[in-house]
């Protein structure tokens, strides 16, 4: 089994051959895992199935379809396949349909943890995958690097004063990057801080990363006031508390002694937290993010009230 990082993994692509047969991918940095999965779907047909939803589905895969090629198994969410597959003939299950297949990608949008990855099933993955690729995040240096390559590539002269503003704003979620330096590169004058914070805010921007702090914090006035600037610009409510959940995941991990690679302002707010939250605390807040986002999927609630509603457990 070999381990390749995402950034590789793409390049490999570029080739027009798919370097794998059975694969695992997972990681913090999600966008370049979509961009991965959409590479390989230019080169060979995939069909998806979610762990987290109607699973029963995907022992139906047969690996055949009506154009006469042969599709490759993509199973998303791989991270709940342990809440999933609670008893062992259905663990079992799923790994001999793994067995018979000659080609598959198993899916996390998220990081594995140690615990996670020696856990019986993701054991007994690991055996059958001949590739791991690795979403890790990029360090802060290569964002700006990235950034600034960006900028040159379209002729728009950039400051380090403005890409440090760039990213201090935005943060440096790939997805989100992408989003606002097209709209600065498209700005058809000189870019100046105030004109950058004008075009960021310009529809009453919040940061989503920040809306982690005053769910924390209990600061539910301000919780919900970044929460509707959030919704009305467009963002998505499961996709929210996607994120909220994986950030909590990094605050309880440093709680438990763990490491957690993230830019040093964002460890040092985490840690901040943690004076102020035990670790009871924490994991009952992932638990109400947990059972609504399964109210949600089960059309029992709207994303946006479960939204709403989650700063009530605090």
């Amino acid at each position: 089994m070999k381990t390749v990082k995402v950034q590789d993994a793409l390049k490999q692509l570029r080739s027009g051959k798919l370097f794998f047969r059975r694969l695992l991918i997972y990681g913090e940095e999600s966008y370049l895992t979509e961009q991965f999965l959409k590479r390989i779907s230019e080169l060979k047909s995939i069909e998806k199935f979610y762990a987290d939803e109607n699973f029963d589905e995907v022992f139906n895969f047969t690996g055949t379809s009506l154009f006469g090629s042969s599709p490759i198994l993509a199973i998303l969410n791989v991270e709940k396949l342990n809440e999933v597959l609670r008893k062992k003939a259905d663990k079992e299950r799923f790994l001999k349909l793994l067995s018979s297949l000659d080609e598959f990608i198993l899916v996390s949008m998220e990081e594995l943890d140690y615990r996670k990855l020696k856990s019986e099933l993701f054991s007994e993955i690991q055996k059958l995958v001949d590739t791991v690729v690795v979403s890790e995040r990029y360090s802060e240096k290569a964002i700006y690097s990235l950034i600034k390559k960006k900028f040159d590539s379209a002729g728009k002269k950039i400051t380090p004063e403005i890409l440090k503003l760039i990213v201090e704003t935005v943060g440096t979620d790939l997805r989100e990057l992408r989003n606002e330096t097209d709209k600065l590169i498209l700005y058809p004058g000189d870019l100046t801080p105030e004109t950058v914070k004008l075009l960021l805010f310009s529809s009453g921007k919040v940061n989503i990363f920040e809306l982690i702090f005053p769910l924390l914090d209990g600061d539910k006035r301000k919780f919900l006031e970044q929460l509707e600037t959030l919704l009305s610009s467009g963002g998505e409510p499961l996709s929210i508390i996607g994120l909220l959940q994986t950030q909590l995941r990094q605050v309880v991990s440093l709680a438990g002694g763990l490491q957690v690679r993230l830019p040093r302002d964002v460890l040092q707010k985490y840690r901040v937290i943690l004076q102020k939250r035990s670790l009871q605390e924490l994991l009952s807040i992932l638990k109400a993010l947990h059972e609504k986002e399964f109210a949600v999927k089960r059309g029992e609630v709207s994303g946006e009230d479960a939204l709403r509603s989650i700063v009530f457990f605090n």
